[in-house]
């Protein structure tokens, strides 16, 4: 079973994927507002509340595939789309049993 996550350790977590080192805050901001956007997505697509919420593995992995797809901008301007692995993934937490909205 999957905890709630702690935002702290995992906007830490973020910032290493991304190489920001965890003493820089100048980006908290811009990446915890797209770790919660990834969330309330999760949650659009019908993944429970709690288990978006929560430190499960997939769910993490998500999130950040999210951040690194939306953090920063593009020079050329061009539209940033997610990845197919990333609808893959979501289709495979719906799958489990924990993972899917029944209302």
């Amino acid at each position: 079973m999957s905890s709630p996550r702690d935002n702290t350790q995992f906007l830490n977590k973020v910032k290493s994927t991304l190489m920001i080192p965890e003493g820089d805050t100048f980006v908290d901001e811009e990446l915890q507002l797209h770790i919660e956007s990834a969330t309330e997505l999760l949650i659009s697509m019908g993944i429970t509340e709690s288990l978006a919420n929560s430190n499960h593995p997939l769910v993490e992995g998500l999130i950040i595939i999210y951040v690194k797809t939306y953090f920063g901008f593009k020079a050329d301007g061009s539209v940033r789309e997610l990845p197919n692995s990333f609808y893959l993934l979501v289709r495979q937490l719906c799958l489990t049993l924990e993972g899917v909205d029944a209302s």
